[in-house]
């Protein structure tokens, strides 16, 4: 049984990452856990706070709800200021993901890619590859990068290519995500926009065509231990 954590920066990246992949870890009885990094709302409407709380009010609603339907064993929010690259939140984030990765003690890791443009989201990968940078984590095998639509592709290769090199057949579980989907609606607009169901689907009949699956997610290896 494999103990997994997802590392993101917002509540819906978790099912635009690796929802798939997670339905399939769901289906091996495999733990799973989620850690958000930001709260992804103030950065939308800083000039106007109830906004701000309404909206990540109704986040956190729906990010408990992919968590109960993915029978998550915890769902954690550290609420940190979203678009935010001072120094010391950097220094506060990665202390915290220590933090939790020495508790839960996983044997994958799930969080973001260094293509993305969105910064909160390389923010979180730089704060989680300095706290897996030696094995004192005795039991973590994979850690894996996703990309997410509307960020990934939008860096124009900016900050390099994403070149998926870790594959997962999500034929099986294509449905069960467009209905984790569903509880991020308020998150989607209509193709073409690329966060949207035809675009998602779209993409992993795409991926999933290069190497012979009907749908699947594509991940980055950033490290394996063997």
């Amino acid at each position: 049984m494999e103990k997994v954590l997802v590392i993101c920066a917002h509540p819906d990246d978790e099912v635009l990452g690796c929802g798939g992949t997670l339905l399939k870890h769901k289906s091996k009885k495999d733990q799973i856990y989620i850690l958000y990094v930001f709260e992804g709302s103030s950065g939308r409407n800083k000039s106007k706070k109830s906004l701000t709380d309404l909206n990540l009010k109704k986040r956190i609603k729906s990010a408990l709800s992919v968590s109960k339907y993915l029978r998550a064993k915890s769902t954690i929010f550290l609420n940190n200021e979203n678009l935010n690259s001072n120094f010391d939140i950097k220094i506060k984030i990665t202390n915290e993901i220590t933090q939790h990765i020495a508790k839960i003690k996983p044997t994958i890791i799930y969080t973001h890619s260094s293509k993305d443009l969105n910064i909160d989201h390389r923010n979180c990968l730089e704060s989680v590859l300095i706290a897996t940078r030696i094995t004192k984590w005795g039991k973590l095998k994979k850690i894996l990068s996703f990309e997410i639509p509307s960020s990934t592709e939008w860096s124009f290769n900016l900050f390099g290519t994403f070149s998926g090199n870790y594959f997962v057949n999500i034929e099986r579980f294509i449905k069960q995500k467009m209905k984790l989907l569903d509880m991020y609606k308020y998150e989607f607009k209509k193709f073409p926009y690329p966060r949207s169901k035809e675009n998602i689907i779209s993409q992993s009949k795409f991926i999933g065509a290069s190497v012979g699956y009907k749908n699947a997610e594509r991940f980055e290896v950033i490290k394996i231990l063997n």
